[in-house]
């Protein structure tokens, strides 16, 4: 029995000592990080440069989480809605800043990326080129998202065997009533108005009426939205849109650019050359004049007003379902 409780006792401060150990590295390596995150120096932005905002991202109301892989670039899979609206805000007013390049496919995850924000960044794109300054676009393989946001460029480009994807609008919902009667399980409900549809995955096996209504003109409204935006932009009628996407849903480049949908077809390497030769860069090896959207907004912005003065507003960023319980902070 001495044997024993030596033992575990022995262990026990061995659990110790290492989970300290454990902390202390830890603590050790993020103060590193941290160091040669502030050490780095950050180069200054170069005359003429062009803001470079790739698509390849999700954009979401709260902030991103911490990058420790590059404290200082700013580049990162998550940017914040509130940091885009910003930096092509300033870069507006910024002489440094002589266009804007979109390019690459968004990549939507979770609450990120909705259509709402993208009207915002769009508002904002549509504000830098009324600076003057003009908005170069170049889509691959682009989504009606994607070519939302493309479509307030002065200058649309798409690759020769790119394709620009428009099918509409669709929702999916499931429905578990089936089941549910299938293994006994009774589910009772209780709700006020016809329209209170949530429960209906759970009781039907099919939509309602009234669920099929109201979901119907939800679509109908952003997807007017969405066409409105893009035909005004690219002087063209909301008819023609809707027309082209109901007769190709998938749309090759000549149809697009016999639509007006866009203006060149080019390869990207005859884009950064004509981007060369507007940035001055005559070297073979380099490319033109740039800055990441990230890293412009993380080094090159003012602080917000709201941290200036004697009192603050504090956002309290929630997001997702609102359930019963305690949360996880």
């Amino acid at each position: 029995m001495k044997n024993f409780i030596t033992s575990m006792l022995g262990a026990l401060v061995a659990l110790v000592i290492f989970s300290v150990g454990a902390c202390l590295l830890f603590i050790g390596l993020i103060g590193a990080l941290v160091a040669m995150g502030q050490q780095k120096k950050v180069p200054e932005v170069v005359d003429g440069s062009y803001l470079v905002f790739d698509l390849s991202t999700n954009i979401t109301d709260a902030p991103p989480p911490l990058d420790l892989g590059d404290l200082s670039s700013g580049r990162t899979d998550v940017l914040q809605l509130r940091s885009i609206i910003r930096a092509l805000r300033h870069a507006a007013g910024d002489s440094k800043i002589r266009g804007v390049l979109l390019l690459g496919d968004l990549s939507p995850n979770g609450l990120g990326t909705g259509y709402a924000a993208l009207k915002e960044v769009r508002a904002a794109l549509a504000e830098f080129h009324g600076s003057g300054k003009p908005v170069v676009a170049y889509l691959d393989y682009a989504t009606t998202r994607d070519y939302y946001l493309a479509s307030a460029a002065s200058q649309v480009v798409m690759d020769p065997y790119g394709e620009l994807i428009m099918p509409g609008l669709a929702s999916e919902p499931w429905f578990l009533g089936g089941a549910a009667e299938k293994y006994g399980v009774g589910i009772q409900v209780t709700r006020v108005g016809k329209y209170k549809s949530y429960v209906e995955e759970f009781t039907r096996t099919d939509m309602s009426a009234e669920s099929r209504e109201q979901l119907q003109k939800l679509l109908d409204d952003i997807w007017g939205t969405l066409v409105a935006d893009m035909a005004k932009s690219r002087g063209i009628t909301p008819e023609k849109i809707q027309a082209l996407v109901d007769a190709e849903g998938i749309i090759k480049p000549s149809i697009a650019l016999r639509a007006h949908l866009i203006d060149q077809v080019a390869y990207r390497d005859e884009i950064i050359d004509q981007l060369k030769k507007e940035t001055e860069v005559t070297s073979a090896t380099d490319s033109f004049k740039q800055v990441q959207i990230g890293y412009y907004a993380k080094n090159s912005l003012p602080a917000p007003a709201s941290s200036l003065g004697p009192g603050k507003v504090a956002i309290v960023y929630a997001e997702g379902d609102i359930v019963e319980g305690e949360g996880d902070q």
